[in-house]
């Protein structure tokens, strides 16, 4: 409804949101956040955590999941859904579009994003040309290690492994363990032999 009235859009955007930051006035934390925020049962977020959460878009988590101390949460361009038993541990940054599938852990640090800043007018600074948002999807049973980042637009298949300190551009298959900056897969689960292997090199 307000994106057929921009100017109406700014003014209640300004009274939720300092003009040059993401986080909501206090106002809004206490009076929106119960509106916004969903949790199963037995989920929880330390008090010491980051919200950026706006009205209209949500923050979904399952049951027994946690967002822990100093994870900065924002979901200023799309829903962030959480599921089952997911682990959000400290300083993990997620920028919605996200979704988490069930029994996710998050390694301290890594980055999950769902957006993309535009860049393309040259003539105009980079900040004032606005972001892009396509969802970031994570599939279940899947571990990200500490600072790892995963882009917009991807999807980490069923119970694989990002390695520490790796950069995800591009999709990870189901049941691959992948490593390194661009991240490339190094192991996956063959069920025929029922062992981790190398990939094999194509000719």
């Amino acid at each position: 409804m307000l994106d057929n009235h921009p100017k109406l859009k700014k003014w209640i955007h300004f009274l939720m949101v300092h003009p040059y930051s993401a986080r909501p006035r206090l106002w809004a934390r206490i009076v929106l956040y119960p509106f916004i925020i969903k949790k199963g049962k037995g989920s929880f977020i330390r008090r010491k955590a980051r919200l950026d959460l706006i009205p209209g878009r949500k923050l979904i988590m399952g049951y027994r999941s946690v967002i822990e101390d100093y994870a900065i949460i924002n979901n200023g361009m799309g829903d962030i859904i959480i599921g089952n038993r997911c682990a959000v541990t400290s300083r993990v940054k997620l920028v919605g579009p996200v979704t988490l599938g069930n029994m996710v852990t998050i390694g301290s640090g890594a980055q999950i994003t769902g957006l993309t800043h535009n860049f393309e007018d040259v003539t105009r600074p980079i900040k004032d040309q606005g972001v892009t948002a396509n969802r970031t999807t994570v599939e279940d049973d899947v571990w990200i290690g500490g600072n790892s980042v995963i882009i917009q637009g991807l999807r980490i298949g069923t119970h694989s492994i990002v390695a520490s300190g790796s950069v995800v551009t591009k999709d990870v298959p189901p049941y691959s363990v992948v490593a390194g900056n661009p991240a490339k897969v190094i192991k996956q689960y063959n069920f025929e032999t029922k062992q981790w292997e190398s990939p094999k090199k194509e000719k």
